[in-house]
C-alpha cells in the first residue's frame, strides 16, 4: 500500500526525468505492479475464464522500451506471503470474490462500464501469471528473480549490494527500507519521477524538514503513520508521526507520548508491533544471486530478540530457494512448475515475427481457482 501521503512530503526533491537518463544502467522493476496495471486491461476475459495475454503484453511493451533506451530491466518478483499477512491476505480474497460477482452480474446486464469496475477489483496476481511473464523474459535474455518474499526487500537488497543502480517501482515502502534511487510515475514513454535519496535533506516543506535524521528516524516515521507491516494509530498521519519522532526519537519515548494524548487510542500491543514492523524492514529474507541462497537484508545484532523477528520470514533450503528464485517453483506451494511443449506461430517483438516452439505452463498438482481456470486449457498463445 505503500506510505500514506509521502511522496507528497517528497514533492520539492522529485524531479521530473526520462528513463534514458538511466542508459547503460541497470534497473529493477517491482515486476508486479506491471503486472497489476496489465490485468487491468483484461479484467472481464480473466474474470470468464478466457485466454489472454494481455497482462505478458502490457509488461514487456515496458521490459521493450526500457532497453529501447539503453536500460538494462531486472524483474523483480514478489514470492510467499509473510508470516502475520495470511489473515490481510484471506480478507482481500473476500472482497475480491464478492467484487467478482457483482461485475459478473452487471456483465449480464450488460452495464459494461460498472462491471468494468468491479471486475478489475476481483483479479489477483498469480505466480502462474508471473511465471508466464518470466518465460517471455527469459526468451530474449532478460533477467528475472523471484523473491523468497516480498520484492521491495528483494530490490533494495540488489540496490544495496550494487547489482542494480535504481529501482522502478510506484511503491514509497521502497524509501522506508533504504532505497537510493527510486523511479516512480514511469508511463509508456519512459516519462518518469525520480527520487534521489542524497536529496532528502533539500526538502522544503512547512514543518517538515528531514535535515539531520538518520535513516533510523525515516523509518520510524514511516511506520507510525502506517506502512504494510503494522497500521497505523487512528488520527495519527505522516505529520503527526514526523513531529513525534523529531521530537522523541526512539519507540519507546514515541509511544508514551501517544499514550498521554487524550485525543488517540494506542493499543495495548502497539510497540511490539512496532519492533516486529521495524526488524522486518531490516532482516526480511532474499535471495543472494552470488551465493545462491536465501540470506537477511542486514543480519541482526546478536542481542535482538528472536520473537520480533518472526515477521521477517523463514530460511529456505537452498534448493528450494534456487527453485523459486528463477520461476521454477510455485513461492507459495513450493511446487515445481510442469513444462509442456506446444507450437506457436508468428509470435511478435519488437523486431520481427517468427515461429519457433514454446512452453505451455502448468503448476503440477494445483487445482485453479476459476479466473485462472483458462491457463490449464491453453493451446496455444494469440498476440
Amino acid at each position: 500500500m505503500g506510505i500514506t501521503g509521502l511522496l507528497v512530503r517528497l514533492g520539492s526533491i522529485q524531479r521530473k526525468n526520462h528513463i534514458k537518463e538511466w542508459s547503460g544502467k541497470t534497473v529493477g522493476i517491482d515486476a508486479y505492479s506491471w503486472l497489476h496495471k496489465g490485468v487491468i486491461g483484461c479484467a472481464i476475459e480473466l474474470a470468464q475464464g478466457k485466454h489472454t495475454r494481455g497482462y505478458v503484453e502490457y509488461a514487456m511493451s515496458r521490459v521493450h522500451m526500457l532497453r529501447y533506451f539503453g536500460v538494462t530491466p531486472y524483474m523483480v518478483f514478489d514470492g510467499d506471503y509473510l508470516p502475520g499477512k495470511s489473515g490481510t491476505e484471506a480478507e482481500r480474497e473476500k472482497r475480491r470474490e464478492e467484487c467478482r460477482a457483482k461485475g459478473l452480474e452487471l456483465l449480464k446486464l450488460r452495464k459494461m462500464k460498472e462491471a468494468q469496475e468491479q471486475l478489475q477489483k476481483s483479479i489477483d496476481v498469480t505466480p502462474l501469471m508471473a511465471r508466464h511473464l518470466i518465460d517471455e523474459c527469459k526468451q530474449i535474455g532478460v533477467e528475472c528473480i523471484v523473491a523468497p518474499y516480498e520484492a521491495d526487500a528483494q530490490l533494495y537488497y540488489l540496490e544495496k549490494t550494487g547489482r542494480i543502480q535504481g529501482i522502478v517501482s510506484e511503491d514509497s515502502d521502497l524509501l522506508a527500507f533504504g532505497c537510493k534511487n527510486l523511479i516512480t510515475k514511469m508511463d509508456k514513454f519512459g516519462d518518469c519521477l525520480t527520487i534521489d535519496r542524497d536529496d532528502f535533506t533539500a526538502i522544503r516543506g512547512s514543518g517538515f524538514s528531514l535535515s539531520g535524521w538518520t535513516d533510523t528516524e525515516f523509518r520510524y516515521m514511516c511506520i507510525l503513520s502506517g506502512c504494510d507491516y503494522l497500521p497505523n494509530i487512528p488520527r495519527l498521519g505522516l505529520l503527526g508521526a514526523y513531529k513525534l519522532v523529531n521530537r522523541h526519537k526512539t519507540p519507546e519515548r514515541i509511544i508514551q507520548s501517544v499514550r498521554f494524548d487524550a485525543t488517540k487510542t494506542v493499543p495495548v500491543d502497539y510497540l511490539d508491533g512496532f519492533r516486529r514492523a521495524n526488524l522486518t524492514f531490516l532482516h526480511q529474507w532474499v535471495f543472494c544471486p552470488k551465493a545462491e541462497r536465501m540470506v537477511m537484508v542486514t543480519e541482526p545484532d546478536a542481542g535482538v530478540e528472536k520473537r520480533y523477528l518472526d515477521g521477517c520470514g523463514k530460511e529456505l533450503g537452498a534448493e528450494i530457494a534456487r527453485g523459486i528464485a528463477c520461476g521454477d517453483l510455485n513461492p507459495i506451494t513450493k511446487k515445481p512448475f510442469v513444462l509442456e511443449p506446444i507450437v506457436e506461430s508468428a509470435i511478435r517483438t519488437t523486431n520481427a515475427a517468427w515461429t519457433k516452439p514454446r512452453m505451455k505452463v502448468l503448476e503440477a498438482s494445483q487445482k485453479f481457482p476459476t479466473i485462472t481456470s483458462f491457463f490449464s486449457q491453453m493451446t496455444h498463445f494469440r498476440f
